[in-house]
């Protein structure tokens, strides 16, 4: 029987409340200090970690060096637009995203250093971002920062991205890469921004077959999420065996969010992170850190990270929900999709 139980570090500090692009937009840092105000209703000692500051090298291990002095101008004018329309520029802003890239990499060093058995520093999450370009909030991806860290140190590391929106700033800039294995899964790209992520998208070259896929069509509810990631997402796991597992824990799947149209629960994404906590164990040594990501309702996003939390802590976990069922129609077009990827995807046909 392979234990579960095990501290976890949760990475806070004020310092990452820096990364706030106003009232007005939809995208709020203080989330995470909410999802550590109702975990210290839970634990007598919670295992609080300060954040760090990531450095320039640090942050080249991903981004451009052109790219991050283009932030660093912006952030010094206090203004402008930093992609299309929903990434605007504030003053400061490239010492905040470093400051949340440093809150990332710190829950990696804790889990790598033997600190802790686990992590989790929901303020990261950051996954559109570009090598060099911002994008959907993103500015710097300290996922993939992340990602590049661990590289040189493992031969292989997962990346699993819950977040409706699908992970492009990660996907693809590690989309040659044979030594990243990536599962993504959100609301089908045809109805949501980026618009990217679909199932036939597997890798290119050495890592055709490293990425995985999941678009689930709007309505999607719990059965949909806990079937196709039990069916696709944990043999595809268990097969590339990874040796480290960042999860990006976008909560912006829960019902009622105003920028996707799922229909989660809190039931489901713990029955999600309930089963790669226990593979971490038995394929990675139990080396995985949790990371935040969307959810723009701030009070659900909070209660959500905060029972994920709790789940890698071995705490037992009790819903005020109950579990939310798919249309019959939602549930015809999950099983396309989880046909058409067996039948496709290189480590799953056949």
């Amino acid at each position: 029987m392979v234990k579960l139980s095990g501290p976890a570090a949760f990475i806070y500090d004020d310092s990452v409340l820096k990364y706030d692009f106003g009232d007005d937009h939809p995208f709020k840092s203080f989330r995470v200090r909410m999802t550590r105000d109702r975990l210290t209703g839970h634990f007598k000692d919670l295992h609080i970690e300060p954040a760090r500051g990531a450095t320039r090298a640090e942050a080249e291990l991903f981004h451009e060096p052109g790219y991050l002095d283009l932030v660093k101008h912006f952030s010094k004018i206090g203004t402008g637009l930093l992609d299309g329309g929903d990434t605007p520029a504030f003053r400061g802003c490239y010492e905040a995203s470093l400051n949340v890239m440093g809150a990332t990499l710190r829950a990696v060093e804790t889990v790598l250093d033997g600190e802790y058995a686990h992590a989790a520093s929901f303020s990261g999450g950051l996954h559109h971002a570009g090598r060099g370009n911002a994008s959907g909030f993103c500015i710097m991806n300290d996922c993939a920062v992340a990602l590049a860290w661990l590289r040189k140190l493992f031969g292989k590391v997962a990346y699993v991205d819950l977040d409706a929106h699908h992970g492009d700033g990660v996907m693809y800039g590690f989309y040659s890469d044979p030594g990243v294995i990536d599962v993504d899964v959100h609301q089908d790209g045809k109805t949501l921004f980026p618009g990217t992520g679909s199932h036939l998208e597997t890798g290119s070259g050495e890592a055709k077959g490293t990425k995985l896929n999941i678009p689930l069509p709007p309505g999607s509810a719990d059965d949909v999420l806990v079937s196709l990631f039990s069916e696709l997402a944990m043999p595809f796991l268990e097969k590339t065996k990874p040796e480290f597992m960042i999860v990006q824990c976008g909560a912006d799947g829960l019902k009622g969010d105003p920028l996707a149209c799922l229909s989660f629960t809190q039931n489901g994404y713990l029955k999600v992170i309930e089963a790669l906590h226990e593979i971490s164990h038995r394929v990675c040594r139990g080396r995985i850190v949790l990371v935040g990501g969307g959810g723009y309702r701030p009070e659900a996003a909070a209660e959500c990270w905060a029972g994920e939390y709790m789940a890698l802590s071995g705490k037992a976990q009790t819903c005020g929900t109950n579990a939310s069922t798919s249309l019959p129609s939602v549930l015809r077009k999950a099983e396309v999709i989880k046909s058409a990827i067996r039948e496709n995807h290189p480590q799953l046909s056949g």
